[in-house]
Formats: C-alpha cells, structure tokens, sequence
C-alpha cells in the first residue's frame, strides 16, 4: 500500500495502482446507479446494459479529473505542464477499473440462462463484495488482525447492504 504525494492511498493490483477511496466511492455510486435505473426491461442486448455501468464510471472520471484537473492548477497558481496532465489522466485508471468487476459479472449473466432481474441482483452482490474486499484489503495493509478485520470488512457489505435496500424503497416492485 503506498501513499502518493497528495495523500491518495494507492494499492498496487497487476500493474493497475488503485486508488481505494476512488474505487469505493466509484462501487458505491455505480451500485446506487444500478437500483435506481428503471430501463432494463428494454435493454435487449449486451451492449445496452454494458452501457448502463460503463457511463456513470465514465462520467464519474471525468468529473473526478476536472476537478483534480482544476484543484492542482489552484494549487500551482499555474496551467499544469504536459507531463502534470499525463499524470493525471493516468491516474484515473482505477476510476474506470471500478467497471470490471460488474462487466464480469454482466457477461457470466448473458451468456448463462440468468434473465436481466437476475443479472441486476448478481450486479448489487457483486458490488457489495467488492467493497466488503476493499475493506478487508485496506484492514489488513493498515495491520488490522483477527476480529477487528471482520469488523472493518463487515463495514463494507453493510454499506453494500445499505445500498440494495434503497432498491427495496425507491422501486418496491
């Protein structure tokens, strides 16, 4: 786990160095995205649905790099340099990497015999269980032993949790 310059709290996947607090809140946000969307009955093709979670990441790095964009050049009291601008694109990977675990999940759901309500609930879980392992990750790298990781992960599923249960207040169908 390293910690860069500006304070991010970077956790190095594969090559891909993941932000954990841009991550979680990228899970977070899609899921709410998930349970508030109405649209999927008329989703007929993997493309359409793919494009239900690969939007909101994309809107959500683009919004998280102008406004780091505008942040940095506040700080320097200057435009950012190529290389600033570099760095900065690069470093929204981990935005857009927020979009794997649901478009695996998406893809097991088309090609077996699940139907769009199942595929939407494996979705909830599977974001659930990603922040449940991003919370596990982090107790863990930050020394967290025994009971106190099962809490710390427990954290995770219960905003996971926390998130489905809005899809049981806003559409109770």
């Amino acid at each position: 786990m390293l910690v860069t310059g500006s304070g991010e709290l970077v956790v190095p996947v594969r090559g891909l160095r993941l932000d954990i607090e841009r991550f979680t809140y990228t899970t977070v946000v899609l899921m709410s995205v998930l349970v508030v969307y109405d649209g999927w009955a008329d989703l007929a093709s993997f493309v359409g649905v793919a494009l239900v979670i690969i939007a909101p990441v994309l809107a959500i790095s683009l919004a998280d790099g102008f406004s780091e964009a505008l942040h940095e050049m506040a700080l320097a009291g200057r435009p950012l340099t190529g290389k600033e601008w570099r760095e900065l694109i690069r470093g929204l990977a981990h935005v857009l990497a927020a979009a794997i675990p649901p478009l695996a999940v998406l893809a097991v759901g088309w090609l077996s015999p699940w139907d769009v309500r199942s595929t939407i609930v494996a979705l909830l879980w599977t974001g659930t269980l990603t922040l449940v392992a991003l919370a596990y990750v982090t107790a863990r790298r930050t020394g967290l032993h025994g009971w106190r990781v099962i809490v710390a992960s427990g954290f995770g599923g219960i905003i996971g949790l926390i998130v489905i249960s809005l899809q049981i207040l806003l559409k109770p169908h």
